[in-house]
């Protein structure tokens, strides 16, 4: 009893005197050690897990699950799969957002930290596949009947198959009508060879001369690429000279369509792949102007001119132009202007070697409704193609599922060899039993395809009050920082201004058309990564800049904007940018630099409520006329909800 009481009033003096030292050294009973922290933190693949498994998001998950009202059994799990989905992904998604779920493992981890801190968070968003993916389930099967084939061969009967001169024909045989944006897989036989009219069986004649290289340029009315070459060699052609010349597409030249001018360049060899001649930035049949260029790899790609006519690799073309040798290069070539003039439905015994030929057997092409007429499907953005017949026969298949994707990107690394890093590979094929297709797009990464599941990085700030909060959408100080992950595109930055917008330690972001003691014409935008608004509930937008050098016109050099659908090139007219208002002082007009000073001034908030739910880029515009420009400096960038 008495060692107890001894050791009750041994803590009863200890308290004693601890309070005593806060008291006279602390402040007293308010005293209250805080640990107050500005960090910048990612999320690790370990922090997901852990995420998670805290107790506390694992009640907010299955309180996001809508309740039975008469049973009080949960309606709907969904929103608690979501959440576990987290740790599988290491990604967060629609259903379980950073937002939600980020403050509870913050106050786990950092138990220590006071009011007033502030963490920028880098994480990662699963937002699903691309939305045009869902078009394709619509798609429907179209195979090429006997009568199709016998239309497309003009009557001709016995050949059912297509080759490479009556490719061009294969949407004249498809239904008459369809619906707008309606898909077809037209599914039919090919072969790389023409069929002969002349007696025989076709297989018979496959493996003999077709007549295009038989002769001399004057009985054919052409020359072929190793005719130019000798003559040349001999003296008998000249450059300057006109001339036809006709051959094989055996390699392109262009990576990309010469927009402006509407021409293209490739290379024409003859029968055995050993003399090539280069038709330079040259025009379709007649001169008519190329619209479109499916480029995948010189040995594969499709040219489309304004009239809807094609060529592709394999297909035996004359083309017309002036004759011209490089020595440098030895390279034989029309100059500019050179034309196609004739497109034979026949082809030499053999293409070139240097192209392999594509492979006979069934064929699947994807074709859309679009305007009154059936046309190849086009996406801008990624290169579509229709899982084969034989690549399920090969598998033992008739219908793929999703743990059979690994058959897709081996169908994909086949098919692409020389895929660009980054570029988009989308695969339509049959998912289920009744024949109803699927599509999946898969990234090239260097090394491999894989799926788009649209992942993206975002930073968040969360704050810390009486509970951690993502009431902090965006902020960037610039001043101390340097430009961040704020992008510049120019659309006006001509000589001798090789910039517009630029970072200064001293100033922030700065904007001036100003050189060589001349004030020059430019637009420049300076652009924020995205930003997330999606559960935002009231959003302000604020900075502090300044404008000086300016004579007063300030509203017509300097504005910002905001993008919902912003494509990476700021005049892309899909961007829809919505220009944000400058707030007013009380006597009417606007709050803003006068442009005669440098002294830095607060905009003040700025309404972003009809941006709440979406997904937002913000962009600070300066444009100018030649002869009249200022400079404009910002910084201290935030986009929160209101303070309390």
């Amino acid at each position: 009893m008495k060692k107890v009481l001894f050791f009750l009033a041994s803590a009863l003096i200890l308290a004693s005197c601890e309070n005593f030292y806060i008291d006279q050294n602390l402040g007293g009973s308010d005293y209250n050690p805080t640990d107050v922290r500005t960090i910048d933190y990612t999320l690790t693949d370990a922090d997901y897990a852990s995420i998670v498994g805290n107790k506390d998001n694992v009640a907010l998950a299955l309180a996001e699950c809508p309740v039975d009202t008469l049973t009080g059994a949960i309606a709907d799990s969904s929103a608690y799969f979501a959440f576990l989905q987290i740790a599988q992904d290491l990604a967060f998604n629609k259903q379980a957002p950073a937002d939600l779920y980020v403050p509870a493992f913050l106050a786990a981890k950092f138990p220590q930290l006071s009011k007033g801190s502030l963490f920028n968070i880098t994480y990662k968003n699963c937002e699903g596949a691309p939305e045009y993916l869902t078009t394709f389930a619509s798609t429907t099967k179209y195979t090429l009947s006997t009568a199709d084939y016998e239309t497309i061969w003009g009557g001709k009967t016995g050949i059912n198959y297509l080759t490479p001169a009556t490719m061009m024909q294969l949407s004249s045989v498809l239904p008459a009508e369809g619906e707008e944006g309606a898909l077809l897989a037209v599914v039919y036989d090919y072969k790389d060879s023409e069929p002969s009219f002349g007696g025989g069986s076709d297989d018979d004649d496959e493996d003999t001369p077709k007549g295009f290289f038989d002769g001399t340029p004057e009985t054919r009315g052409y020359w072929t690429p190793a005719e130019v070459m000798a003559a040349y060699a001999a003296g008998t052609l000249k450059e300057g000279d006109s001339l036809k010349v006709g051959g094989i597409l055996g390699e392109w030249y262009s990576k990309s369509l010469n927009t402006t001018y509407g021409n293209l360049d490739y290379y024409l060899y003859d029968q055995d792949g050993t003399s090539r001649f280069e038709m330079w930035r040259s025009f379709s049949l007649n001169s008519a102007l190329w619209a479109s260029y499916d480029f995948v790899d010189v040995t594969n790609a499709t040219a489309t001119d304004v009239n809807g006519f094609s060529i592709t690799v394999g297909d035996t073309i004359i083309g017309i132009g002036a004759f011209k040798y490089y020595a440098d290069y030895d390279v034989y070539e029309f100059n500019s202007g050179c034309y196609i003039v004739e497109h034979r439905p026949v082809v030499a015994s053999a293409a070139p070697k240097k192209v392999a030929a594509a492979a006979n057997g069934k064929k699947t092409v994807l074709y859309q409704y679009t305007n009154g007429k059936w046309s190849a499907y086009k996406n801008a953005d990624a290169t579509v193609v229709v899982l084969p017949e034989d690549v399920y026969s090969a598998v033992g298949y008739t219908y793929l599922l999703d743990k059979n994707k690994n058959i897709l990107t081996s169908f994909l690394a086949q098919e692409y060899p020389y895929a660009q890093v980054g570029n988009a590979y989308t695969v339509v094929y049959v998912a289920t039993k009744e024949g109803a297709y699927n599509a999946i797009e898969f990234i090239y990464d260097g090394t491999a395809f894989v799926e788009n599941l649209g992942m993206s990085q975002t930073t968040t700030t969360f704050s810390l009050s009486d509970v951690w909060g993502s009431t902090i959408y965006y902020k960037q100080y610039i001043m101390g920082e340097g430009q961040g992950k704020l992008t510049i595109q120019d659309v006006i930055c001509n000589e001798p201004m090789s910039y517009v917008w630029y970072y200064s330690a001293a100033y922030g972001m700065c904007a001036s058309a100003f050189k060589n003691d001349v004030s020059w014409e430019s637009e420049s935008w300076l652009i924020t990564p995205m930003i997330d608004l999606s559960r935002a509930k009231m959003p302000e937008f604020s900075f502090d800049h300044a404008f000086n050098k300016a004579e007063g016109d300030f509203l017509n050099e300097c504005s910002v904007w905001v993008s919902t659908s912003y494509t990476g090139n700021v005049t892309d007219a899909a961007n829809n940018w919505v220009q944000l208002e400058w707030n007013t002082l009380e006597d009417g007009t606007l709050d803003v630099p006068a442009g005669n000073s440098w002294t830095f001034q607060p905009t003040g908030k700025l309404d972003m409520s009809q941006f709440v739910g979406e997904k937002i880029h913000i962009a600070f515009r300066y444009k100018t006329v030649g002869g009249k420009s200022g400079t404009w400096e910002i910084r201290n960038l935030l986009l929160s909800e209101p303070e309390n």
